[in-house]
């Protein structure tokens, strides 16, 4: 960081030098050749007036060019003095990081730039004005077509594999019920089998056998009268879910055609969703990012992939394309994997040049505990199963009664979902049963997951903001570096999102590590960086921009 004086003792020469070799991004030359007895009687003074004029004086002192009266105006300002001359140049350097990713270029564009609008043109990415932006975001008039908005228990079915459990089901449904009534209800389970044997396809045999064997476990004493009922309650359920994941893609159809045609896009939210819990999860986190009072003001619209639908992947690729270049930023959702889908949306809109924000959830251990133990017994065992994964070191942890409860109930776990009837329909019954049975080992196995968690998203966190390769990418255009910005808590995220619409973010300018960063205050993460290697600097700047 730059030196900046207590007051009465004024910079040294060597002090206004450093300065204006980080002004221009070149080194000062023939230092041998500089009255710096001169320039330690001009700078003595640290609240000296200093005026453009006298500015560029300094700057022939010490052999760089001078620089355009709106380029003083606007870094060192009416007021500027011996001592804000520091401020001032880290001021340029902010804004030549974050409009150039280079300082050399910067000096030399914005210093020559004579015609005052011209300049503030230039600049104007760098340092936007907070309440003009405020104002084009309120006065905006109201969408035509709003979003016919479908509730978090229906937003799976946008997806694919929910939607294909519950039409397996039917079919199966359906096909059982013909069996049943084919053999009669004072027929034989294996006249019964037989009969489904010869209606079925060979690849879904396992899945029907699998169903009956499964009704039989859990209802040892019922005939096939029994069975016939049973098949016509579920499938006036399954039917009714089949409707409903018709209505809803329907509504979800028409949610993507009204989003494409939206005259604005402010947000994108990047998700990889496949898991029932994933859709639920997003939602929730949209619904209370949206609705936050931080940006509750600005009418933001963004687009929600909770509530879009279409069947055909090269279509679908193409409105999320789409999205991706006209929203102003996107909200990256960091969940259980990285995946391509998720991670080039990220990349594409660094590459445009345009902020991500990356969402990874602080997780409450106890807070989450308690939202497993609600889940159905499958989601459970799903996310035990994530956390092996993805928490290499778990094992490693799990002693004595941890060790005890894992295998308890991973054992009971494994046995309820292969006891399962239907896959699509939730059997509160027999997941009351299950809590019944299992008791306080189900808690404490739940909170190992909920603390495995939150363990592989504080990793996930530190990864992205020091290490992860996609946490900078350049700017196809500029050849400018772009960083993601990580967060961990809603407000932190809304408050984030604000900023960066309204061209607000604050930064810290930092030297280290052989590198210029600008490290964003909210997320503490790394926003613009300039390597001081010289001679990837020149190549690279000769090559990207030619």
């Amino acid at each position: 960081m730059f030196w900046h004086p207590d007051g009465g003792a004024g910079l040294s020469p060597e002090d206004l030098i450093t300065c204006v070799a980080r002004l221009t991004g070149t080194e000062v030359k023939g230092q041998d050749g500089i009255d710096k007895d001169g320039l330690e009687e001009i700078l003595q003074d640290d609240s000296r007036p200093i005026d453009c004029s006298q500015f560029n004086e300094l700057l022939l002192m010490v052999h760089k060019d001078r620089v355009e009266a709106p380029f003083f105006d606007h870094f060192f300002g009416p007021d500027c003095t011996i001592g804000t001359i520091p401020r001032g140049v880290e001021r340029f350097q902010q804004a030549a990081l974050l409009l150039y990713g280079n300082f050399v270029f910067g000096y030399r564009k914005l210093s020559r730039m004579k015609d005052v609008a011209e300049f503030k043109r230039e600049v104007a990415a760098a340092f936007p004005d907070a309440k003009a932006e405020a104002a084009y975001f309120q006065n905006r008039q109201p969408k035509l077509l709003e979003i016919d908005r479908i509730k978090k228990d229906h937003t799976p079915f946008v997806g694919y594999l929910s939607a294909n459990e519950v039409r397996a089901d039917f079919r199966r449904c359906e096909l059982l019920l013909a069996a049943a009534e084919t053999v009669g209800a004072a027929g034989a389970w294996d006249e019964l089998l037989t009969t489904v044997r010869e209606m079925a396809q060979q690849e879904e045999l396992a899945l029907l056998e699998a169903t009956i064997n499964n009704f039989r476990a859990a209802n040892p004493d019922a005939d096939l009268a029994r069975l016939a009922e049973f098949l016509k309650e579920s499938f006036d359920q399954i039917e009714q879910l089949t409707k409903t994941v018709d209505s809803v893609r329907a509504r979800a159809t028409r949610n993507q055609g009204t989003y494409l045609t939206w005259d604005h896009m402010d947000v994108y939210f990047a998700t990889s969703m496949r898991k029932a819990w994933e859709y639920k999860d997003l939602y929730e986190f949209i619904d209370r990012l949206m609705g936050a009072n931080e940006i509750k003001d600005l009418g933001l619209r963004y687009f929600d992939p909770t509530q879009a639908y279409t069947d055909n992947r090269v279509n679908k690729g193409l409105v999320e394309a789409l999205m991706l270049k006209r929203a102003r930023c996107t909200v990256y959702s960091v969940q259980d994997t990285d995946t391509l889908g998720k991670d080039s949306e990220l990349a594409s809109t660094l590459a445009q040049g345009k902020p991500v924000i990356a969402f990874i959830p602080d997780l409450d251990v106890e807070k989450r505990t308690a939202h497993l133990l609600a889940e159905d017994p499958a989601t459970i065992l799903e996310r035990w199963r994530f956390v092996l994964y993805a928490d290499d070191q778990i094992g490693q942890r799990l002693k004595g009664d941890d060790r005890k409860v894992v295998d308890q109930l991973e054992d009971a776990l494994k046995l309820f979902c292969g006891q399962k009837i239907w896959s699509s329909l939730r059997d509160e019954d027999a997941i009351r049963r299950f809590a019944d049975a299992t008791g306080g080992a189900l808690k404490s196995f739940c909170r190992l997951i909920a603390t495995a968690e939150k363990i592989v998203y504080d990793k996930r966190a530190r990864t992205l903001k020091e290490s992860h390769p996609l946490a900078l990418q350049v700017n196809l255009d500029t050849g400018v570096a772009n960083g993601v910005l990580v967060v961990r808590t809603i407000p932190d995220c809304a408050a984030l999102l604000r900023r960066v619409l309204l061209g607000e973010m604050e930064f810290s300018l930092e030297e280290q590590a052989g590198m210029w960063h600008l490290r964003e205050k909210i997320s503490g993460c790394i926003y613009r960086v300039v390597t001081n290697d010289r001679k990837l600097n020149n190549c690279f700047w000769n090559f990207y921009l030619r």
